[in-house]
């Protein structure tokens, strides 16, 4: 996931999973030096069920995921999701070929079950 630096915004987009969304989610993290700000406008998704915004190891969401932050869609299936804290310390790579994505993956019995929405390519 790129951050930008202290005080700037990143912007990604995430798309449905194997497919293509006429109106994908977008996601903007803002550096506030310690901490960070992160904003999902997720949309695309069933109406009143619970997701979870998490990082994954691999680029098409599988493997293990890091829960961000549990929300409920609402009527339309859309959310706006905020994640504050140390965002940075999380993602950032222990080796240089490691690298984080965002995912939105549905909740099964309180944890992250299946991946439906990936970030897209920058």
């Amino acid at each position: 996931m790129p951050l930008g630096k202290a005080g700037e915004a990143a912007h990604l987009k995430l798309a449905a999973k194997g497919g293509t969304e006429k109106t994908p989610s977008t996601v903007s993290l803002f550096d506030q030096g310690l901490t960070q700000v992160l904003q999902a406008s997720v949309t695309g998704l069933e109406p009143r069920k619970m997701y979870v915004l998490a990082l994954a190891d691999k680029a098409d969401g599988s493997g293990a995921l890091e829960g961000l932050s549990n929300f409920m869609t609402n009527p339309a299936g859309s959310a706006i999701v905020n994640a504050v804290g140390p965002i940075r310390q999380i993602v950032e790579a222990k080796h240089k070929d490691e690298r984080r994505y965002l995912v939105v993956a549905a909740v099964d019995d309180g944890k992250p079950g299946k991946v439906l929405q990936v970030q897209a390519a920058e």
